[in-house]
């Protein structure tokens, strides 16, 4: 299937939302408690996303299928959440990809694969020649997607979803060019 993707202008946010409520239902059901994600609300998340909105710094990518539908985003800029252990002076990272969803009825058609493409040339465009993201370890289907495009796995940590905890496992990769 072919896709465009574009970045994402403000009348966008309410499918950005959407995507974005719909992936964790799709990615984390078993994962994170039910019930938390069942209370996640495209439109409380929309709120969100107006205050997060910030296109200079972090682009947001918007793919859509050939009817024009919304079928996934990414997100990406400066590094925020380095690696446990990484220098503040001389990080292995400089880049990141905060979020990255695509809805279920497109998992395996390529998508994932154009959108980090999309976030290694936009972050390499905004002179980042590293990146690294953070994924559910439990998440198998990321994460073999992740070590597929040649992620190293560099740190681990604890975060709270809901009333659980959970781990999460970052993925870097040293050069950008690796997944252009």
């Amino acid at each position: 299937m072919s896709f465009t993707i574009r970045p994402v202008t403000e009348d966008d946010l309410p499918a950005l939302s959407y995507i974005h409520v719909q992936g964790w239902k799709d990615a984390y059901g078993g994962m994170v408690d039910q019930a938390y994600l069942d209370s996640l609300d495209p439109a409380q998340r929309e709120i969100r996303w107006r205050e997060w909105f910030d296109p200079e710094q972090k682009p947001v990518f918007m793919a859509f299928d050939a009817q024009d539908n919304p079928a996934g985003f990414v997100n990406f800029g400066r590094l925020q959440t380095p690696p446990p252990g990484s220098s503040p002076i001389r990080p292995l990272y400089s880049g990141e990809v905060y979020a990255i969803y695509i809805l279920s009825p497109y998992w395996r058609q390529g998508l994932g694969t154009e959108l980090m493409r999309v976030a290694a040339q936009g972050l390499s465009d905004m002179r980042h020649k590293s990146l690294c993201l953070w994924v559910l370890e439990k998440n198998a289907r990321a994460v073999s997607f992740y070590k597929k495009r040649g992620g190293e796995r560099c740190g681990k940590k604890d975060i709270e979803i809901g009333p659980s905890t959970a781990r999460e496992i970052c993925f870097g990769w040293r050069d950008t060019a690796a997944l252009l």
